[in-house]
């Protein structure tokens, strides 16, 4: 087996550049979060620790040669530790030991793996696809570490996104829209708290929401108490007027009326008053406690808005999560948030692989 391993700012990152480098037959063995100190000060990346089969090759004599290729590695990447290279090491014989001593996966194991999926209400087709995965990577797999390759193989197949605001690009405009329910008044308000308590910045909100009863009310008592100035346009001509007055703003979030996704006729409205701006970001905010069906008909419907990224609300309501993954495997639209609960700023976070991963297939909230 040859084994390397490979960093990346984010786990997608790092798993395309082990694909380049190893082929589509490798593995994840592992991965984890490292830091680098740099003159900008600690950055993190993900590590990925992967595997692919050499069948003509003995693994012991491959340690010297993979030694080698990971110095070469550590000194493009400023990582110039022996601890590690030791580590690798360990991870070398503990590989040979898997197809030895522990290859004790058997067909129940794939069948619980598979009812739980299931249950979570994952895809029978990407179910199907996370079995094979493990198949091909069977032999260096045993009790201990399968729970945690069948969440890396889940992780691998979500796409996620980080919140960026570039305060040379004054205002930048951010547009919440979905289907009724969902939470997208509340989502902006921890949003808007967050940008300014936490980053700093100048915020506005503009509503568009004038027709669903309180709405408009609900935003102005919060952006009363956190001193956030919030405009209403009530019509799409006075979208760019009140857009003028919030120009010196860092960044001005827009909260539009939930609308069915059934109701094209609607759907359009609200496309003629975002049509009057231009939207940098525009974040569909579907609930997790919906279900796959109708998440799909949502993101159907409003990809007439140029969905730039997903807002997943209400994790804390849902029974199950595997249309979590069934909606970014098979929309490959990255998710930017989630929420849990609805305490303004608290119950929101940022989106991460190894979280939703654990979401799905534990229901691990913590």
């Amino acid at each position: 087996m040859k084994i390397k391993k490979f960093w990346g700012k984010t786990l997608h990152e790092a798993t395309e550049l082990m694909k380049k480098n190893m082929g589509k037959d490798s593995v994840i063995l592992s991965t984890r979060i490292v830091e680098k100190n740099t003159p900008q000060g600690i950055i993190k990346y993900f590590e990925i620790t992967s595997g692919v089969e050499e069948t003509d090759v003995l693994i012991e004599d491959k340690v010297d040669s993979i030694e080698d290729e990971y110095l070469i590695l550590n000194k493009e990447n400023d990582r110039n530790e022996v601890d590690e290279i030791n580590s690798l090491k360990e991870e070398i014989v503990a590989a040979k030991d898997f197809g030895k001593k522990n290859n004790t996966i058997e067909q129940n194991d794939l069948n619980e793996i598979s009812e739980i999926l299931l249950f979570r209400e994952v895809k029978e087709a990407i179910v199907k696809l996370i079995i094979e995965q493990i198949l091909k990577s069977k032999h260096l797999l045993n009790q201990r570490n399968l729970d945690d390759y069948v969440t890396s193989c889940i992780s691998s197949m979500i796409y996620t996104k980080e919140f960026y605001v570039d305060k040379k690009k004054r205002p930048m405009t951010v547009a919440l829209v979905g289907p009724t329910g969902v939470g997208k008044t509340t989502s902006i308000a921890k949003l808007a708290a967050i940008s300014k308590i936490l980053h700093n910045l100048e915020v506005g909100i503009l509503s568009i929401d004038t027709y669903r009863l309180g709405a408009i009310d609900q935003l102005r008592i919060f952006s009363e108490i956190s001193n956030i100035e919030m405009l209403v346009a009530y019509e799409p001509k006075e979208v760019v007027v009140q857009m003028n007055k919030l120009k010196n703003k860092d960044i001005v979030f827009i909260d539009t009326v939930g609308r069915s996704q059934k109701n094209i006729k609607e759907l359009k409205s609200i496309k003629n008053y975002l049509e009057q701006l231009k939207i940098d970001e525009t974040i569909l905010v579907l609930s997790s406690t919906s279900s796959t069906k109708n998440l799909y008909e949502s993101i159907d419907k409003f990809k007439m808005f140029g969905i730039n990224s997903l807002l997943i609300s209400k994790i804390d309501e849902a029974a199950a999560f595997g249309n979590i993954l069934n909606v970014s495997y098979d929309f490959e639209i990255p998710i930017m948030f989630l929420t849990n609960g609805q305490v303004i700023p608290d119950d929101i976070i940022s989106a991460d692989k190894d979280y939703i991963a654990k979401l799905i297939y534990k229901r691990n909230l913590v």
